[in-house]
């Protein structure tokens, strides 16, 4: 799992200080690309080198409590799933001052061409990706899923 932190933004809240839910995708987002930097592969690295673009597919979150405005957010990423083309990351936002959940759920990112055509991962992307998630079955206990 990696873990990052970033604090609730006065421009991403309501005037009740409250975020705005499509503040959780943001910051899904921001662990994801510093997951993939920390792995080795920065998003700019994958577009300029690879030469794909890697574009969510699908989204699912489930809000369980709000984030509030200067409030420390912990970020936990971690790949769940992989496929030929695409791979599931899912996070978790927590409170950090007192590990309380605030949101939890899942992207999946596709392999895609410059002009949108799905396409396999690179291996070296896909291998890197594949050590991640192995990593990550050893630690949880669970079964990693990697399919054709």
């Amino acid at each position: 799992m990696h873990v990052c932190t970033t604090r609730v933004r006065y421009a991403e809240t309501d005037q009740g200080g409250v975020a705005y839910h499509a503040n959780y995708l943001n910051w899904f987002e921001v662990g994801r690309t510093d997951m993939l930097r920390t792995l080795g592969h920065p998003y700019a690295r994958i577009e300029r080198d690879l030469d794909i673009l890697l574009t969510v597919t699908e989204a699912h979150l489930s809000y369980r409590s709000p984030a509030l405005y200067d409030e420390l957010l912990r970020i936990e990423t971690r790949i769940t799933e992989m496929r030929k083309v695409r791979f599931r990351v899912a996070a978790r936002i927590v409170r950090a001052e007192d590990e309380g959940l605030l949101c939890d759920g899942s992207v999946w990112l596709a392999s895609v061409t410059r002009d949108g055509r799905p396409i396999p991962l690179p291996e070296s992307l896909a291998g890197v990706l594949s050590a991640e998630l192995q990593s990550e079955e050893g630690k949880t206990g669970t079964e990693a899923v990697v399919t054709g």
